[in-house]
Order: C-alpha cells, then sequence, then structure tokens
C-alpha cells in the first residue's frame, strides 16, 4: 500500500511539474511572438534609418561638389583678380610715363 502512495505522490508531483512546464512554455511562446514582432519593427526601422543614411550621403555629396564648384570659381576669381592688378598697375605706369613725357616738353 505504501508503494502505491508513494507511485501517486510522484505521479501527483509529475502532473504539477507538467503543469509548470506547460505554464512556462505558453509564457515563453508568448515572449517569443512579442521579440519576434519587436524584431520586425526594428527591421523596418532600420531599413527606413538605413534610407534616410543614403539621402543624407546624397545630400553630402551634393554639397561636397557644390563648395568644391565655389572653390573653384573662387580660385579663378582670385587668378583674375591677380591679372586686373598686374593691368592696373601697366596701365598706371603708362599714363605716369605719359605725364612725363608731356612735362618734360
Amino acid at each position: 500500500m505504501d508503494a502505491l502512495r508513494v507511485l501517486e505522490h510522484k505521479i501527483t508531483a509529475l502532473a504539477a511539474l507538467v503543469k509548470d512546464m506547460k505554464s512556462q512554455n505558453e509564457q515563453l511562446r508568448a515572449e517569443n511572438a512579442k521579440l519576434s514582432a519587436e524584431g520586425v519593427d526594428l527591421k523596418a526601422e532600420n531599413a527606413r534609418l538605413a534610407e534616410e543614411a543614403g539621402q543624407l550621403s546624397a545630400k553630402l555629396e551634393t554639397m561636397e561638389g557644390s563648395m568644391l564648384m565655389g572653390f573653384e570659381q573662387l580660385n579663378v576669381m582670385s587668378k583674375e583678380k591677380e591679372l586686373t592688378k598686374v593691368v592696373v598697375d601697366d596701365l598706371i605706369r603708362s599714363i605716369d610715363s605719359l605725364v612725363k613725357r608731356e612735362n618734360q616738353q
């Protein structure tokens, strides 16, 4: 009779263990579903951020191109300024020379 009681207790304990494991399994499945949905959301967010990063990179390239173009124009203008300065200096020398000639005559 004791053997039956021990067996009955073991079966009861085993049934309780199975019930607890089923409960834990359901909790884990719910957590898994939640994490899977969160993973999908994060993938969508990642794709959106990657697209935004691509757009920002394109804008940056455009701005860099504009800056380079501006620097080139600035260099051209600087060279033109130097050339103009040389021409004006030559013109002033020519005028001074003409004035000297006029004064000598």
